[in-house]
């Protein structure tokens, strides 16, 4: 069932390294998404024409949707984080060079004179003194120029949606933390990196010139990007689709709503943490940050029952209590996307869901091999589990034996 010898095994199509040097794609770099080299395969094996759909219910940055749009294929993406569903909006419109070059002369012109910005002393955003923070994502310099260019962006006009990527973009760069896994950790020598208004500048200045250059790459097909929880859109999609590929959540309790609260609130999309906890109720119950629902179903066939029962049995080596919950609640989750997907494939459609394994309490979870058993319950029929990579784990010691994960793709047919 597990085919190790998949012929896109080790190739790098299941990270994004790729993107970084893409027309487009690499208007913002998104370390969790995948390789457009994926999507053209999966499009190729499901023999997909310009008058098909191609389905993303976890749109993230839109990898899926503006390789299809490039192709003149239609599409269609969920995302339920607006800071990544603008992202992929942005990404996969056409605007005019002339328009967008008047708006980045002004954006970089304001952001020369800087700005007061309301994220200033808010939380950890800048030094805080009175509160006693001794770590700050951006140095005060660094927040009131993108605030300078931000606050006057006038119009919400395309060319203005376009700066305001540009400028999130520039700032994340100049931030003091990176991206790490499943949180926001402060880079080696943060204070010393001494991030200031010409590093933001010049970041920004070479944003605006590689957004200029890559508007050459025309969209052939504008896709159809809504922002919101997929386990409820699905449902609502009004036409058939006939492939569909998508990376899930992994079930790594990893909370996306935290690694890029940054941008969330940079961008104006989250205002309180009071907003912030709303959106995380509206993701897939594969973290632990907040009080989920309790799943009704704990019945996912053989593989979960046998690995799942192992764990219960060890809570000694549980990082929290909640773990058998969320594992619970995600394969829950995981078997209503399958159903609501299978009620919306048009005859003949393909499903490519890429994932990864994962371990808790020193048990590896073969997540791929249980999601595969969840869609054939509910009518998909499996072609094969293909491996794309493995990944190097970090040993821990609640999992203190387990320092290899598996990557894959699992390749149903309606």
């Amino acid at each position: 069932m597990i085919n190790n010898d998949f012929e896109l095994n080790n190739q790098g199509t299941s990270n994004a390294d790729d993107t970084r040097n893409l027309a487009r794609h690499r208007w913002y770099f998104y370390k969790e998404g995948f390789s457009p080299s994926l999507v053209n395969k999966a499009i190729e094996e499901s023999d997909i024409s310009k008058n098909d759909i191609v389905l993303d219910p976890f749109n993230g940055s839109g990898t899926v949707t503006l390789t299809a749009a490039l192709r003149g294929i239609n599409s269609v993406g969920f995302e339920v984080n607006p800071f990544t569903s603008f992202l992929s909006q942005v990404k996969a419109t056409n605007f005019t060079r002339k328009n967008f070059g008047k708006v980045s002369d002004l954006v970089m012109l304001n952001s020369e004179k800087g700005s007061i910005s309301h994220l200033e002393d808010y939380s950890t955003f800048t030094k805080n003194n009175h509160k006693g923070k001794n770590k700050w994502l951006f140095n005060i310099d660094v927040l009131q120029a993108f605030a300078g260019g931000y606050n006057n962006l006038g119009s919400r006009s395309k060319s203005s949606k376009l700066a305001k990527l540009a400028l999130v973009s520039a700032i994340m760069k100049n931030c003091n933390a990176k991206k790490d896994g499943k949180c926001l950790r402060y880079k080696n020598n943060w204070e010393s990196l001494n991030y200031n208004k010409s590093s933001f500048l010049e970041s920004l200045e070479n944003n605006l010139n590689i957004i200029k250059k890559d508007l050459e790459n025309k969209i052939e097909t504008k896709p159809i990007i809504k922002t919101g929880d997929s386990r409820k859109l699905i449902r609502k999609l009004d036409t058939k689709f006939k492939l569909c590929i998508t990376s899930p959540p992994y079930l790594n309790t990893f909370d996306y709503t935290d690694i890029y609260r940054p941008e969330l609130f940079l961008s104006g999309f989250i205002n309180s943490s009071e907003e912030l906890r709303e959106l995380r109720y509206k993701t897939v119950r594969s973290h632990i940050q907040i009080n989920w629902p309790k799943p009704k179903n704990n019945d996912f066939g053989t593989h979960f029952n046998d690995v799942f029962n192992r764990i219960s049995d060890k809570e000694e080596l549980l990082m929290h209590k909640n773990i058998p919950d969320m594992i619970s609640a995600y394969f829950e989750d995981m078997k209503g996307i399958f159903t609501d997907l299978k009620l919306k494939a048009d005859k003949g459609a393909s499903l490519w869901f890429v994932v990864s394994t994962s371990a808790y309490a020193n048990e590896h979870i073969p997540v791929d091999l249980i999601l595969a058993d969840i869609a054939t319950t509910v009518g998909w029929n499996l072609k094969e589990i293909g491996v794309l990579r493995e990944i190097l784990k970090r040993k821990t010691k609640y999992s203190p034996d387990i320092d290899r994960l598996r990557e894959s793709v699992i390749i149903l047919n309606n």
